[in-house]
């Protein structure tokens, strides 16, 4: 049995289980920046087992750890994939069969903006970023969105200041929208980031993150 059959049976095998223990969850792709889970981007529907990364079910997961085990027919999901259902909404972070999908738990729905530097005439390039003339990246994005990162103090610089909190989100990628340093990122709460760094891992991206406090 060569490696594809086997991946091939493996991932047949956790269907099986899934329909035996898991519930049915809806898998949805995204196609462009608007929000992706709507019947359009439905790819299928199927069972779902989600147990703690360990793969062990004989305990709970650790308390605020989002990254779960999904077992199922890993055939028909892709990383930046997200499965909804009765789980809640879980983005597919890795699929690289045998192993089993890493799915990370959302619980923030977050908009991308893009601000607009002012064009003036002058020798000097410098320009201030302008929230005004910003648009959208993505919108309406279930992500993860975790405390971590680097956090930095107020602008005021007082000694007593609180620092400015530091967050890590996921998200699902999407071709030709690609997040950038100095975007902004926003969640359904009202609360507003500044994107310090992004990196691609398969189909989602990981942004590190700096909370813009008033």
């Amino acid at each position: 049995m060569d490696g594809v059959r086997l991946a091939d049976r493996i991932a047949y095998g956790g269907g099986m289980a899934a329909r035996k223990a898991g519930v049915i969850c809806d898998a949805f792709r995204p196609r462009d920046g608007a929000c992706p889970v709507v019947a359009v981007n439905r790819t299928v529907r199927l069972a779902v087992l989600s147990v703690p990364v360990s793969g062990s079910a004989q305990g709970p997961a650790p308390f605020g750890v989002p990254y779960r085990q999904l077992v199922l027919d890993q055939a028909y999901v892709l990383p930046g994939d997200y499965v909804v259902g009765p789980l809640g909404t879980l983005l597919v972070a890795t699929n690289e069969p045998p192993a089993p999908v890493l799915g990370v738990q959302c619980n923030e729905t977050v908009s991308v903006w893009r601000p607009a530097g002012p064009v003036l005439a002058g020798v000097n390039p410098y320009g201030a970023i302008l929230s005004g003339g910003a648009r959208a990246i993505l919108a309406g994005f279930p992500a993860a969105l975790l405390p971590g990162g680097v956090s930095d103090r107020s602008r005021t610089g007082l000694p007593d200041d609180t620092k400015l909190p530091g967050y890590v989100g996921a998200v699902a990628a999407v071709a030709g929208l690609a997040p950038q340093v100095a975007d902004i990122v926003r969640d359904a709460r009202g609360r507003q980031f500044v994107v310090d760094a992004v990196i691609a891992y398969g189909g989602i991206w990981r942004l590190a993150l700096t909370e813009s406090v008033m």
